[in-house]
């Protein structure tokens, strides 16, 4: 383990000295898979138990780009199971112009410690590259969605939305970089009824197919179930493995 961290500082180190004219873009692959695995074990005065999987999946052909990926978090103390959330999703991006493409957007979301037995969405819209450079990118996205809810206590809401959300990265190496995202999902059925999704997200190579990726995300839904808190916060650390 300290080995490992001492190679994470080591990258992080090497990142941020090297020149911008060593960070020239290779053309996009035609194919990407990325697997992120974390898993965390303790037994003695208290059984802890934490996992966290997810993998991504892009293909692209002409001005087609497609986007696959799923996740989920569990967590469980002393026997119980204090985490349990799974997302899964389809994007394709047809580009009209290097700036600007149209996107649909297909999703399914669970977090049962939420009240949410289950949630689907289904989007249409616009995405837009705001800033394209060697180092730093910067996207922002609009559009309509439908969702589909139903809660743990067996209520359901279906109701349109507002999907919109921006993601900058910043590229240290090819390999190691600092990413943020950010959703702002507002119902137009309940005004106070939206949500605000963020991810902060840092990558550095350990070998060619490996990184470690530590991660920081923030679920927020200004009208949760009934005895719920409007925030989830999630902290990973582990592993991500690339192709």
């Amino acid at each position: 383990m300290h080995r490992t961290l001492r190679t994470a500082a080591g990258a992080l180190a090497l990142a941020l000295t090297v020149p911008a004219h060593l960070l020239a873009q290779d053309p996009p692959k035609p194919r990407e898979f990325t697997a992120d695995l974390g898993f965390v074990n303790t037994t003695g005065n208290t059984q802890v138990t934490t996992f966290n999987l997810g993998e991504k999946l892009i293909l692209r052909r002409d001005r087609w780009e497609h986007k696959q990926q799923f996740g989920s978090v569990y967590a469980a103390q002393d026997g119980d199971q204090t985490s349990n959330l799974l997302f899964a999703n389809w994007r394709s991006d047809l580009a009209l112009n290097k700036n600007f493409a149209l996107f649909g957007f297909a999703g399914y979301d669970r977090n049962t410690f939420a009240g949410i037995s289950r949630r689907f969405e289904e989007a249409l819209g616009v995405a837009a590259k705001l800033l394209t450079r060697d180092t730093d990118t910067w996207s922002l996205e609009v559009g309509l969605a439908m969702n589909q809810q139903r809660a743990l206590d067996g209520t359901t809401l279906n109701f349109a939305s507002l999907r919109s959300g921006t993601a900058f990265r910043h590229n240290f190496t090819k390999a190691s970089f600092f990413q943020q995202t950010v959703e702002f999902l507002p119902s137009f059925k309940i005004s106070e009824d939206y949500r605000i999704n963020t991810e902060s997200a840092f990558v550095a190579p350990i070998s060619t197919h490996i990184s470690m990726k530590l991660g920081y995300t923030v679920r927020y839904d200004n009208l949760p179930e009934v005895g719920k808190l409007a925030n989830d916060r999630i902290f990973t650390s582990g592993l991500q493995f690339n192709w």
